[in-house]
């Protein structure tokens, strides 16, 4: 009973140690940008949709999201914007087969000098030889998010591309509205970033 009431308290404090750390986490990702940005330039900006985003609620939500990082970025919208900003998103539910080994926990008996004894052990079956683990099945459903942003130059006619980036990650997260603004804060954190190269960012995550 002693082996039993050790083994739950270890359990325990390993699910409360991998639940705290599994709050803490800050998204992990990768970025990839390509900009040939005028270091000069004034940072104005204005969004342009294409005819599918023009009536989009859920798009005007991840606009708010973006004109937020964008001021974090030193970017000011206004009616005669030298930038044309634009962007999309996507996020794909995905389901993967996963096998895992859990610990085959076996009762055991004796007597001793001061009568039956009893607890638990890890070990295969009786005659207690042979893995200790058996394999369980499930099937586990994950997302892939992925924003990009494209920023074009007004000034020029005809208007020519001057940044283009791109986030992704993937997790266990089904709610977009955890993901996608910290994708937005990983492309603008670093504004505009090295060009032709894919980065490792990580993101903090709000304190709830």
């Amino acid at each position: 009973m002693v082996v039993f009431r050790r083994c739950l308290l270890f359990v325990s404090f390993a699910a409360l140690a991998a639940l705290v750390a599994g709050c803490a986490a800050p998204l992990r990702g990768e970025v990839t940008t390509f900009n040939e940005w005028p270091a000069d330039a004034q940072r104005t900006y204005r969004f342009v949709r294409t005819d599918a985003q023009r009536n989009s609620l859920e798009h005007a939500r991840w606009e708010d999201v973006l004109r937020a990082e964008l001021a974090r970025a030193g970017f000011r919208q206004a009616p005669d914007a030298r930038f044309a900003v634009s962007f999309d998103y996507r996020v794909d539910r995905k389901m993967s087969r996963v096998v895992e080994y859990q610990p085959m926990v076996q009762p055991y008996f004796w007597w001793g000098a001061f009568g039956p004894h009893a607890g638990f052990s890890i070990g295969g079956p009786f005659p207690w030889w042979g893995s200790g683990y058996y394999p369980v099945a499930s099937d586990h459903i994950w997302y892939d998010y992925r924003l990009r942003v494209q920023i074009e130059d007004s000034t020029i006619r005809p208007p020519r591309r001057v940044y283009e980036g791109t986030a992704i990650t993937d997790g266990y997260v089904p709610q977009a509205d955890e993901v996608l603004p910290l994708l937005a804060r990983a492309l603008f954190q670093d504004f505009p970033g090295p060009s032709g190269v894919t980065r490792r960012v990580e993101v903090p995550r709000p304190q709830q």
